[in-house]
């Protein structure tokens, strides 16, 4: 195990900065996320801490040592490939055992230690077997056991889940947030998907164009995003341009599309009255308020709420089941559309009117 320190790495090819200047320090035992799409400089980040990218400039520091002019073989970092890049004229066994045999250990110890691989893992039993004989999942499982079975001081983990179905992702989501526990491994993790990002990591570090716009813990970014691209990004659905009304010492008052709605403060936010912003909010916590209830006293998920403000109507341009939600897409509300996505919708069909509720704690607020 080992802590890492990233202090201004910069990778440039040609005129293009894939990475600009990146400070971030990973703790003993840590697993991070670097989320971001394609081409925000994530995967590049990993092959320079893995030794297979050089850095423009700036510092890779494990456990304080500088390694940037090291080479990849004397690191101690094992990598997971996207691909597996099995070998498949070699059983599992073989697999596992190959960066042993680089490094010319004993033969009992070779087989001790795959042995413990395969425990970890759970495929003991399958050692005689290639990788043509195993499923995507198993495979997978081949993959890591050989990225760990060096005992590398950093574990990196390149897009691991993208190649498997949905029900797989699941399963090796537990299993790899078992066995990064389990042997308390310092663990960098590089994915696209948000999901996966805050399923996994102690800390989501989110990247675009090679910076890092925000780092923090899955629940502080998952529901507190720093900016309208970050929360784009993590998944919120509706976006609404407005500008300050009334500043109050705990909310704010922005009007939209004439309509008033009140929003908590964040301790970040620095609008004043007139500034341009924009409202965020993820489809879950928009909720559908019934047409007969006048006193606006109404159950949204397992909260009953009884709303005197930010209650606005509009109509229902479609409607679009998606197994655990159903997504509403509603306009007339404000001059952008939004979609509320509650678990059992029963409301009207399209053309049909519906006031929809906008809690004020759940909306996030970006000057625009």
């Amino acid at each position: 195990m080992a802590s890492l320190e990233l202090k201004q790495l910069t990778k440039k090819f040609g005129d293009f900065t894939a990475v600009d200047s990146m400070d971030l320090q990973v703790a003993d035992g840590e697993m991070i996320a670097l989320l971001g799409g394609s081409g925000c400089g994530k995967t590049t980040t990993l092959r320079m801490i893995a030794g297979f990218t050089e850095p423009f400039s700036g510092s890779i520091l494990v456990d304080g040592k500088d390694v940037a002019g090291i080479p990849a073989y004397k690191r101690n970092i094992g990598i997971f490939f996207q691909n597996y890049a099995l070998f498949p004229h070699m059983t599992v066994f073989e697999n596992i055992a190959f960066g042993l045999k680089i490094q010319k250990l004993p033969k009992a110890e070779i087989a001790e230690r795959v042995s413990e691989m395969l425990e970890l893992v759970k495929l003991y039993g399958m050692e005689k077997r290639y990788p043509r004989e195993l499923s995507g999942g198993q495979q997978q499982r081949v993959a890591l056991a050989r990225a760990l079975v060096t005992r590398p001081s950093i574990l990196l983990l390149d897009e691991p889940l993208s190649n498997l179905d949905a029900k797989l992702r699941v399963e090796m989501q537990v299993e790899i947030k078992r066995i990064q526990k389990e042997l308390n491994i310092t663990t960098i993790i590089v994915t696209h998907d948000h999901e996966e990002a805050v399923s996994l990591a102690d800390r989501v570090i989110v990247m675009n164009a090679g910076r890092i716009l925000q780092v923090g813990t899955p629940k502080e970014v998952f529901d507190d995003p720093n900016s309208a691209f970050v929360a784009d990004f993590m998944g919120f659905s509706t976006f609404i341009k407005g500008s300050v009304k009334l500043e109050l010492p705990d909310r704010l008052i922005v009007e939209c599309s004439g309509h008033d709605l009140s929003v908590k403060r964040s301790v970040r936010d620095d609008l004043r009255e007139g500034d341009n912003c924009i409202l965020a909010i993820r489809s879950e916590n928009i909720a559908i308020v019934p047409e007969d209830n006048m006193e606006n006293r109404f159950v949204s998920g397992s909260n009953e709420i009884y709303a005197q403000e930010n209650i606005v109507k509009g109509r229902v341009e479609s409607i679009t089941y998606k197994g655990h939600s159903t997504r509403v897409e509603v306009s007339g509300c404000f001059e952008e559309n939004v979609y509320p996505a509650p678990n059992d919708y029963t409301g009207p069909g399209a053309g049909g009117e519906l006031r929809l509720y906008f809690p004020s704690d759940k909306l996030c607020i970006y000057k625009n």
